[in-house]
């Protein structure tokens, strides 16, 4: 069976965007294109939610996020139609965060595995604690996710089947 990461895998490939056989950031083009895409899920997903909203990333922060409820919603709150939508745009926007990480050459799962142990880290005594606007705050047993040993495994491996693939192809002496 395959997992959703080959299945986005899959449909970038016939596509012809980029598909990576190593991690690495993709060209300006390619991230562009990418964020925008997100955008507009994220842009859908409001619009069902009957929210308007404005981010501004100076910073790298949301600080400067505000977020407002529609003058005119384009659904009825709660409506079969409303939910479908947000269901689709939710939908597209794990497509477009796994094809993410396809452009970037990178295997997802082990990753996604060390950020949810550390998420877990952020609860107190099976509680997590929440902000005002319902963040969690990582409690004091908070682990922050190892992601750059992974990544490393992954060129690591990645330099070994080219390596693999050079010593294939030499003619025999």
């Amino acid at each position: 069976m395959q997992t959703e990461q080959d299945q986005v895998k899959y449909l970038m490939s016939h596509s012809q965007q980029e598909t990576p056989a190593q991690p690495a950031i993709p060209s300006k083009a390619v991230r562009v294109g990418r964020l925008k895409w997100l955008a507009e899920e994220l842009c859908e997903l409001a619009n069902a939610w009957g929210i308007e909203f404005d981010l501004n990333n100076t910073g790298g922060t949301t600080d400067n996020f505000t977020a407002w409820p529609a003058p005119k919603p384009l659904f009825k709150e709660d409506s079969v139609e409303a939910i479908v939508e947000a269901y689709d745009a939710s939908l597209d926007l794990i497509v477009f965060a796994i094809g993410n990480g396809v452009a970037m050459g990178t295997d997802l799962q082990p990753g996604w595995d060390e950020v949810h142990r550390s998420n877990l880290s952020k609860f107190t005594d099976g509680w997590m604690r929440v902000r005002e606007d319902g963040k969690w705050i990582k409690g004091p047993n908070y682990s922050p996710p190892q992601l750059k040993g992974i990544i490393q495994q992954q060129l690591d491996v990645a330099k070994a089947k080219d390596k693999q693939l050079l010593l294939e192809s030499q003619p025999p002496t």
